[in-house]
């Protein structure tokens, strides 16, 4: 009786624990040009499991927002510069390396279909304010669901 009610303490504490650290609380929009197609909800960030889709919205010119939920202590992963790209059916963060200010929840992030779009992306526009280049892709694909 008493190894039971130890075993059931346990699962029950397992349970508790692994909801408080993984509940999100961070919520933001993903805005593609392109469907990626992405059938896995996690989102990653160099291996580790920072959140997840909570919801798709897909336009009639295939064009996709997801809504996204960023763990508490992944938060400040989100910047201004942030991206966002699809690999392998998950969706993975592009770490910024840089020193810029955090981004409010709900606010839109760029996402691309592939790590090779987003490298294209960034490739031509290297000499403009890429955070601004961002905000004026999210905008167009904004435009497409109205």
């Amino acid at each position: 009786m008493y190894k039971k009610s130890i075993f059931i303490l346990m699962v029950a504490l397992s349970f508790f624990l692994n909801c408080a650290m993984f509940s999100p609380k961070n919520f933001y929009y993903v805005v593609f040009e392109d469907n990626p197609n992405i059938n896995n909800t996690k989102i990653y960030s160099k291996g580790i499991e920072i959140g997840k889709i909570l919801d798709q919205d897909l336009s009639k010119e295939n064009k996709l927002i997801l809504t996204i939920a960023i763990n508490s202590d992944y938060k400040e992963l989100i910047k201004s510069d942030t991206l966002f790209y699809a690999d392998e059916n998950s969706l993975l963060l592009q770490v910024s390396d840089t020193n810029t200010q955090a981004l409010p929840e709900k606010s839109f992030i760029l996402g691309f279909a592939s790590q090779t779009k987003l490298v294209w992306f960034k490739a031509k526009n290297t000499l403009k304010d890429f955070s601004k280049a961002a905000q004026i892709e999210i905008q167009k694909i904004i435009e497409s669901f109205k």
